[in-house]
């Protein structure tokens, strides 16, 4: 009989809302040193269920993103070794 008693240590990478951090984190340093003319214009969000959500100030940018959301995917498949499904991108919340 050799339960562990103590408390469980918190994963998290595997959490509810299927927010992966550590890709997070990885998209937002590639994107902020990548080539497109708009990155400094940009919030790169979190990463759930493979969804990348990245805010922006503009509705204008706002388009222009949505444009090269393909481009910004396989940008990041080449690059980071692993796949986003889709872009989606939001006004941030003083712009709404």
């Amino acid at each position: 009989m050799n339960q562990n008693i103590g408390p469980e240590k918190i994963n998290i990478e595997k959490n509810n809302l299927g927010i992966n951090f550590t890709k997070s984190k990885l998209i937002k340093k590639h994107l902020s040193k990548s080539s497109f003319s708009w990155k400094n214009e940009i919030t790169s969000g979190p990463l759930i269920n493979d969804n990348l959500t990245i805010y922006v100030n503009s509705t204008r940018l706002k388009d222009i993103i949505e444009l090269e959301s393909l481009k910004i995917i396989n940008n990041i498949e080449k690059n980071l070794g692993f796949s986003v499904n889709s872009v989606v991108v939001q006004l941030q919340n003083h712009q709404q």
